[in-house]
């Protein structure tokens, strides 16, 4: 760590819970492009319950399996109607349909962060990161 780390003012916990988004997000797009029909959807699952993972770790909280799992599967429902039909139709556009289902999965790991965040922000109002 350097000296200039030590001196770095806090940030509020969504400012930094945002930027994990935002990774997690583009790293969901590209994974979404891949034409790997079943490890996508599978794959996108995952990313998204590591990403719930560590928003929590953020706030101080180290959650548990379930309470992802629940978090998670709460949030996954809301949006699983929207992201099957949007996927399916995207899927009968070749080659641009592969970006279409890109930015449908970057769109929606972003929706889920934000809901993610606002749920802790729910427990935790304006708390600080301090890394």
């Amino acid at each position: 760590m350097s000296g200039t780390d030590l001196h770095r003012p806090p940030i509020k916990c969504r400012e930094q819970a945002r930027s994990l988004i935002h990774k997690y997000a583009l790293f969901g797009t590209a994974w979404a492009v891949l034409p790997v029909p079943i490890a996508t959807s599978t794959g996108l699952c995952a990313l998204e319950a590591h990403m719930i993972y560590w928003i929590g770790r953020v706030y101080g909280e180290e959650l548990s399996r379930p309470d992802i799992l629940m978090l998670g599967t709460g949030l996954e429902l809301a949006s699983v109607g929207l992201k099957a039909v949007a996927t399916e139709g995207a899927n009968l556009i070749p080659v641009i349909g592969w970006g279409v289902k890109g930015v449908i999965a970057g769109t929606t790991i972003e929706g889920l962060g934000e809901l993610v965040i606002r749920h802790f922000e729910q427990k935790y109002p304006g708390k600080l990161y301090f890394g």
